[in-house]
């Protein structure tokens, strides 16, 4: 029998093998080149980074995707096609071009605002969902950048390579990508269910969007604090996770 539970952002279907399927998604509206559009941008990279927020808590989780499934809610020429370009060019980026790419776009109605929803599934062996047990370093990579600016920014957002390597740390207990509730909001999904409380060095940034994946939390080990800061400059220390 098929069992899918609900952990996070994410939903983890079991009972098909060893392995587990995880599906992750997200959606991008009123940014591209459309009439009313917000924002204005190349609809490339809306798609690119839509992609990019469900590929983020996939391999934060520890999953890798096996599939990728776009819904465009627009014509497929001009907008479809720039935006399956940003998909594959952000997949490229996550070394994940091999993956199975299926969709659909809106051929029956014309529209004014640009959108897309993406969909990724992905398999693990990972059996245990994280849950908090000993006190622990909460470490940040990446500034919140959301709209706007995270199109200035967009050479100072970390890597897909960057988020693999810390994955692999043995000193890193967990991690978890920031959206639009901001810092103060996923610490809390970190220490669900544990004795567990995130104590701030500050205020600042806490309660700023992350857009589209602009920032991971990691919690990390406290004997490997030190070797891992210095290994990672990208990374800084904004609290302790302690126990209540």
């Amino acid at each position: 029998m098929n069992l899918t539970k609900r952990y996070r952002d994410l939903s983890i279907l079991s009972g098909f093998s060893d392995k587990d399927l995880v599906i992750a998604c997200d959606s991008s509206a009123g940014i591209g080149e459309k009439e009313l559009d917000a924002v204005q941008v190349n609809p490339a990279v809306t798609a690119a980074f839509c992609l990019r927020v469900p590929l983020m808590e996939l391999l934060c989780y520890g999953a890798e995707p096996i599939a990728v499934v776009d819904l465009i809610g627009n014509e497929h020429d001009p907008t479809g096609k720039n935006m399956l370009k940003g998909i594959r060019e952000e997949l490229i980026k996550a070394e994940l071009s091999h993956l199975s790419l299926n969709g659909s776009t809106e051929e029956n109605m014309p529209t004014k605002t640009s959108s897309i929803g993406i969909t990724v599934i992905a398999e693990t062996k990972v059996k245990e969902c994280f849950k908090m047990q000993e006190a622990c370093s909460l470490l940040k990579l990446g500034t919140p950048y959301v709209g706007e600016k995270v199109i200035k920014n967009q050479q100072k957002i970390f890597s897909y390579p960057l988020v693999r390597s810390l994955r692999k740390e043995s000193g890193v207990l967990d991690m978890l990508p920031v959206g639009s509730k901001g810092i103060r909001y996923e610490t809390q999904l970190m220490t669900e269910g544990s004795n567990f409380y995130a104590d701030f060095f500050s205020e600042e940034e806490l309660d700023c969007s992350g857009g589209p994946a602009t920032v991971i939390l990691v919690a990390v080990n406290l004997k490997e604090e030190s070797r891992i800061l210095t290994q990672y400059s990208e990374l800084k220390k904004i609290g302790e996770f302690k126990k209540r």
